[in-house]
């Protein structure tokens, strides 16, 4: 990645020292839009969007940089935002697991629902989910087993925020 120095638009290789990092940020406020792109660019490898106002360009500049010394997303998020991006973009063969299939919940683990008084453990294996025996292909199906309607199952089992767990 190269960067842009503040004043003059010089560039240098590399991403910013860590403990110069605040002050390259800061700097960005105080460059012209004509190298505040060309740092948007460096940055990401591609120009900033088209009609990109300052802020944004400024705050996508700033996360690069920050990921580059810090680090950047866990790779479980990248993969999800590459699914988001393919769907976004309408490729072909791209499906609502492979954008999902972040949130699913890691082989091994135990979801537990009290559903009218009883208790109810669903397990999850690398690509099934194992509830009283039975095989199921998704949460859905579990949640439909158990309620006798369809449900969303992330939020039936309250593993998607501000799912209705009645």
């Amino acid at each position: 990645m190269r960067s842009v120095e503040k004043g003059g638009g010089a560039a240098r290789s590399g991403p910013p020292e860590a403990e110069t990092l605040r002050d390259r940020i800061a700097a960005l406020a105080d460059l012209p839009i004509a190298d505040l792109k060309a740092a948007w660019t460096s940055a990401w490898g591609t120009p900033p969007p088209k009609g990109a106002r300052r802020r944004l360009m400024m705050l996508g500049i700033a996360w690069r940089w920050q990921a580059e010394v810090h680090g950047g997303f866990r790779p479980e998020t990248a993969r999800r935002l590459a699914a988001l991006e393919k769907a976004r973009r309408g490729h072909d063969g791209v499906t609502a697991s492979d954008v999902a299939g972040a949130a699913r919940p890691r082989p091994g683990s135990r979801i537990l629902r009290v559903w009218r008084g009883t208790q109810h453990e669903v397990h999850v294996t690398g690509t099934d989910y194992l509830w009283r025996g039975q095989t199921f292909g998704s949460l859905s199906s579990v949640a439909r087993a158990i309620t006798g309607v369809n449900r969303n199952g992330p939020a039936f089992f309250g593993l998607r925020p501000n799912g209705s767990v009645t």
